[in-house]
């Protein structure tokens, strides 16, 4: 567990240190929990199992994190941890970043869990789902919907936005009010 800190805490050097990062701190309590779960005697395990939620809560209730992984490599990064949701049974690899508004977990037709490689970054808005495999070394874009393996050494992207004229948007104000009909 210490050494899976050490390493987290080296990438948030460039985000102004690990100290001042709230994301190192949801990623330490999820290691602490997850250290907790594999100490041999319960006498030992439930009260650190305890502290563990306990000191989960706040990312929970106020930062909208939840890390349900089975396991994350060391190196993890949460650059803003907002509304961010990994599920139960995720796996991730080693030196990931992820952003905010992000949905790794499992899909509404496939109950199974996506594995994430290592050095793989998740931007903004993206959602991994259903039993999907994810290469090392990927890019996923801001708002992509993975729901297919991904081979290694890949850049995902969404298609770009399109300028089009006003005349041809359909609007609210240029159609009558109910029951004053043409």
């Amino acid at each position: 567990m210490i050494a899976a800190l050490r390493r987290d805490a080296r990438r948030y050097r460039q985000l102004g240190g690990w100290w001042r990062c709230a994301g190192f701190w949801v990623v330490a309590t999820w290691r602490l929990g997850a250290w907790a779960r594999g100490l041999p005697t319960p006498l030992l395990r439930i009260p650190v199992k305890a502290l563990a939620v306990l000191l989960r809560w706040p990312w929970r209730a106020f930062l909208h994190v939840t890390l349900d992984a089975r396991s994350i490599g060391p190196g993890f990064c949460l650059v803003h941890p907002s509304s961010i949701f990994v599920g139960p049974g995720v796996e991730i690899g080693e030196e990931c970043l992820v952003f905010h508004e992000v949905t790794i977990g499992t899909n509404a037709g496939d109950a199974r869990n996506p594995v994430v490689g290592s050095h793989v970054d998740v931007y903004a808005g993206a959602r991994i789902l259903g039993g999907v495999t994810v290469g090392d070394r990927v890019m996923v874009g801001a708002n992509c919907v993975v729901t297919r393996n991904v081979p290694p050494d890949t850049v995902l992207v969404v298609a770009p936005a399109r300028a089009l004229p006003r005349s041809l948007a359909r609007s609210t104000a240029a159609r009558p009010p109910p029951g004053q009909g043409a």
